[in-house]
């Protein structure tokens, strides 16, 4: 009997260290991406060993919580972050540098990126998170309609675009029907200064916005406000896109599937392209990254989850949960991928898009940028005027 006793008092210690020695990580996730990460992080632990503890965070309250969490140490040991949230917790020394990570690593690389979603990840020449999966604009348009005004494909260039929906207008009447601009979405209104060469600051934060490339930009995205050739629907996209009121605007890929399924009465009738081209087409690539806390005590196992979430196939298979586009290119020669007539339109637009500039001001910088180009395009300032105002806004911002 006493023998016994010590053999499972011997199995309870054993138990116990084993069960000490389980290594844990904590990540913060937010959005749909939280709510169905288990299916990623429980394959990741039949693999390593490794568990995973995810905690959801409401997109409205995570900035601050992060931001608390880096005031009082008290954070997860990794969390999934919005591309433009990069630089200003980076400036802050919230997140670790990967690069030791990297350079011995055979799944992450930069080139194994698209180069736009990767440029997200890097400040001051350091990288501080990995690309997760990408988002990124293209020209949502009703092909039945363009084809009444003599387009058999979307509009290829700016004359193209100008050209088309003011025909659209023409036929329909001016008010009825317009494209769909926002006068202070940057991810709206930046491709079009990145398409004509321009920008809004350089890598030294030299201001660019008194450049002609910019400046054009902005008088040609004003002129369809100044020849109401913009639509002023209602609140519902889906609504004036059905209607006809709305036959092209610019928007990221989960507007495709949200299309099929609130408006099916005009399936056929609808496609997407690349951005129309002056120079180049290059839109906006936004996204999510995951990133290493310098306070955590898990980096190692952390830094496996991301190898794990960065392998061709995982990428697919969260490409099937959430039809968040793979931030890795090799997933995209999946047939799934490469042979949807929609998707394969994202595929190449993301091998010309950027993001916007990853400073600690971009915050300030973008409200700036949309206050300024609101008031030209509603006419409140001339074009002119108005840059030389966004200027000086930036030149105070950026402290030159």
């Amino acid at each position: 009997m006493r023998k016994i006793a010590i053999i499972l008092l011997v199995l309870m210690l054993l138990s116990s260290l084993s069960f000490s020695q389980t290594k844990t990580i904590r990540i913060w996730a937010m959005g749909e991406e939280a709510k169905n990460l288990s299916v990623m992080t429980d394959k990741f632990t039949k693999e390593t060993g490794i568990k995973v503890e995810v905690q959801a965070l409401p997109w409205t309250a995570a900035f601050s919580k992060i931001l608390t969490g880096i005031a009082g140490r008290q954070l997860p040991d990794m969390a999934m972050m919005g591309t433009t949230w990069m630089a200003p917790f980076a400036a802050m020394g919230a997140f670790e540098d990967l690069g030791k990570y990297i350079s011995k690593s055979n799944v992450v690389k930069p080139d194994k990126f698209f180069s736009g979603s990767w440029e997200t990840v890097v400040y001051g020449g350091k990288v501080y998170g990995v690309p997760w999966y990408v988002d990124v604009r293209v020209l949502y348009y009703r092909t039945d309609m363009l084809k009444e005004v003599g387009y058999e494909k979307a509009p290829d260039t700016w004359d193209e675009l100008y050209d088309a929906i003011k025909k659209l207008a023409q036929k329909y009447g001016l008010g009825n029907c317009g494209l769909g601009l926002s006068p202070t979405e940057a991810a709206n209104f930046m491709p079009f200064v990145w398409q004509n060469g321009g920008d809004v600051i350089d890598k030294n934060k030299n201001i660019l916005v008194k450049n002609p490339e910019f400046v054009e930009a902005l008088d040609f995205y004003a002129r369809f406000y100044r020849e109401n050739l913009v639509a002023k629907g209602g609140a519902n996209v889906f609504v004036d896109f059905e209607s006809g009121l709305l036959p092209m605007f610019f928007s990221g890929p989960w507007m495709v599937s949200m299309i099929k399924e609130q408006v099916p009465k005009i399936t056929g009738k609808w496609a997407v392209a690349v951005m129309p081209k002056k120079k180049t087409r290059t839109s906006f690539v936004g996204g999510s990254n995951w990133v290493i806390f310098t306070t955590s005590k898990e980096k190692d196992s952390a830094w496996k989850f991301i190898e794990f979430m960065s392998k061709p196939e995982n990428q697919l298979e969260w490409y099937r949960v959430l039809r968040n586009l793979p931030a890795v290119k090799e997933t995209w020669n999946s047939p799934e991928l490469a042979n949807d007539p929609f998707t394969r339109v994202f595929g190449e637009q993301l091998k010309d898009a950027k993001s916007t500039p990853i400073v600690p001001e971009w915050d300030k910088i973008e409200s700036a940028l949309g206050r300024r180009v609101e008031e030209a395009c509603l006419g409140k300032r001339d074009v002119k005027e108005a840059v030389e105002l966004l200027y000086e806004d930036l030149r105070k911002v950026l402290k030159k």
